[in-house]
């Protein structure tokens, strides 16, 4: 589990595996240890390296310096800490705001960009009302499966059935330090039309069609707003495909990741 230092941050992060380097990168009620069912499928093919985002288990901070402004730029330090040129992306949630614009900033360092229930940073006035809501449940703790939450996000069938599964989310979430969601929407993070005039990174843009977070079709705007970005719904999930339908998930992350990583 090693631990660099960048712009005033512990960064931690996790190796498993050989291969074409791809990086994990969890949402807000996650963490290294979300993408258990992720690590062991991937990293048979993989170089599979999954990261606490700053404030986030172990990568430590000042409260202040909590800002997704910084995510791009730690995971340019870890890849640099790597040796890593290029490497593939699957980012959750929060995770878009460390994925998405390293690939407009960097794009020579993002071989592809899986991003999974996320509105991204990419500004539009549909997509930011979206995140003002969904900024909103988040902050009220409201988000997760808890069995003192009503399970905002999941697809109810899981909440009912699965109640070790969202206990386990809950646990997971535990683990963090505080996160403002509402710097999310900060001026400074955000990706206009023009930050995407010469964009080719590969994209998909996915989402859950019982996610009542975001809403089940917001992916589906998203992704209009990324230059040749292609969008795909996970018709059994809700907000975390990753965590509750792993099975759905995997195989068409895989195949993803198969056709962009050569």
């Amino acid at each position: 589990m090693p631990i660099i230092e960048n712009m005033n941050a512990h960064l931690n992060y996790e190796v498993h595996g050989d291969g074409y380097p791809v990086f994990f990168i969890h949402g807000g009620g996650g963490n290294t240890m979300c993408w258990f069912q992720q690590v062991p499928y991937f990293a048979k093919k993989y170089k599979v390296i999954t990261v606490d985002l700053r404030g986030f288990k172990k990568s430590i901070c000042d409260p202040e310096l909590v800002h997704p402004r910084f995510f791009a730029n730690d995971i340019r330090a870890i890849m640099d800490a790597e040796g890593i040129k290029t490497a593939g992306f699957v980012c959750q949630s929060l995770g878009a705001w460390a994925g998405l614009p390293l690939a407009v900033q960097s794009p020579e360092r993002v071989a592809c960009l899986f991003v999974t229930g996320s509105p991204t940073p990419a500004f539009s006035e549909e997509n930011w009302a979206v995140l003002r809501s969904s900024g909103d449940i988040y902050n009220s703790g409201r988000l997760g499966g808890s069995g003192r939450s009503v399970g905002v996000g999941w697809n109810r069938e899981i909440v009912r059935t699965r109640p070790e599964l969202t206990f386990l989310y809950s646990q997971i979430k535990l683990l963090n330090g505080p996160f403002d969601a509402r710097t999310m929407q900060d001026d400074i993070v955000q990706l206009h039309p023009s930050a995407f005039a010469n964009y080719q990174v590969p994209t998909m843009v996915a989402g859950g069609a019982h996610d009542d977070f975001l809403t089940p079709t917001s992916h589906l705007h998203v992704a209009s707003l990324i230059p040749g970005a292609h969008a795909h719904t996970f018709a059994n999930a809700g907000h975390s495909a990753y965590f509750e339908t792993p099975d759905e998930f995997n195989p068409v992350v895989d195949a993803f990741l198969r056709k962009h990583l050569k």
